[in-house]
């Protein structure tokens, strides 16, 4: 069996939806939210390191959120953990039915 990288199995890609069907502003916005749930998840783990880190507590606060942001804006950029396509999709979904396309 050859394993080849790529997104995970059922995740949307990119190209799932054509870019002419694409809204901007959706995937914008799926890609602002995976970057919070990201800083989120990056500052939990660097909580694990100790104050001693980055210095005093009052520095280690200060710093490691800044680089919690910093590292979460950099993984969203590069493909994340995948939610933003499915954000992204739900998205598209809700527009579709609140336009009234939806069943």
């Amino acid at each position: 069996m050859e394993l080849r990288p790529g997104p995970l199995p059922g995740a949307p890609s990119e190209r799932a939806t054509p870019a002419a069907e694409r809204d901007p502003v959706a995937a914008e916005k799926a890609k602002e939210f995976e970057a919070i749930f990201l800083t989120q998840f990056v500052d939990e783990m660097l909580k694990t390191t100790g104050e001693s880190a980055f210095g005093s507590k009052q520095q280690s606060e200060m710093w490691r959120s800044f680089l919690s942001e910093a590292v979460a804006e950099h993984l969203a950029e590069q493909g994340g953990l995948g939610l933003a396509g499915h954000v992204e999709q739900m998205i598209g979904a809700y527009s579709q039915a609140s336009k009234g396309g939806g069943s």
